[in-house]
């Protein structure tokens, strides 16, 4: 194990707060408020991408960890191109964010559970 695996978890752990942040601030943005929907997807982006990265780089060998950390990075940037190309002009596809959110929510929950069995 390198000191790299004192990382996942607070990546993930900010991984789920940003993506509540994301519900609330998605909701404001329909009654008309911006609060930095998109600053927050990017953000949320840059850490999940980051995460399978780092998890690769430690060494850890729990398949939970591994899988789940491939699943948010991946399930992020699905989130990121759907608000990105399919919500431009209309909102449509906006109830495709709220399952993607919460699988988002969900596997980086499983990521910190997971690491909770990990001696680092």
């Amino acid at each position: 194990m390198s000191d790299l695996s004192r990382a996942i978890r607070p990546l993930s752990g900010s991984v789920l707060v940003l993506v509540l942040f994301q519900g609330i601030v998605g909701w404001e943005l329909t009654q008309g408020t911006d609060y930095g929907h998109a600053h927050t997807a990017y953000l949320l982006t840059v850490i999940a991408l980051a995460l399978p990265v780092i998890v690769i780089k430690s060494g850890i060998d729990n398949k939970s960890v591994r899988g789940n950390s491939f699943a948010v990075a991946g399930m992020v940037v699905i989130q990121l191109f759907v608000g990105m190309f399919l919500m431009t002009d209309d909102w449509g596809f906006g109830w495709v964010h709220v399952p993607l959110a919460m699988m988002i929510a969900a596997h980086s929950f499983a990521v910190l559970i997971s690491m909770r069995n990990i001696s680092i």
